[in-house]
């Protein structure tokens, strides 16, 4: 069985979490009812087995039931990266121009 470079492994993480939320920033106004956590959820599971079945088909790689069960595991990691991974982001960048909590505070 071919082995997986680290690097490559998290790139595709790195571009999945970014699938995620580009694509949950896009349905979040089609399902307004669902709340945006269960979208992400949802978005990142489907992202990441389409893209775990695409490349082992691709590689003509057996898929083995741990196998699907590791991807189901990445997939939560993809889900909470995109869940708060922006927000987390976002909190760092405003605390780094000095706007906390949307008030600007000068000392």
């Amino acid at each position: 069985m071919e082995m997986i470079d680290i690097g490559i492994l998290m790139s595709v993480i790195g571009l999945l979490v970014l699938a995620t939320n580009v694509i949950t920033e896009v349905l979040k106004h089609t399902f307004k009812k669902l709340p945006a956590q269960i979208l992400a959820f949802v978005v990142s599971m489907v992202l990441t087995l389409a893209v775990f079945f695409g490349y082992c088909t691709a590689a003509e790689i057996t898929i083995l039931w741990y196998m699907v069960v590791g991807a189901v595991v990445v997939g939560f990691f993809v889900s909470y990266g995109a869940q708060f991974g922006f927000d987390k982001l976002k909190e760092i960048v405003n605390e780094y121009k000095g706007d906390y909590g949307g008030k600007n505070k000068s000392y």
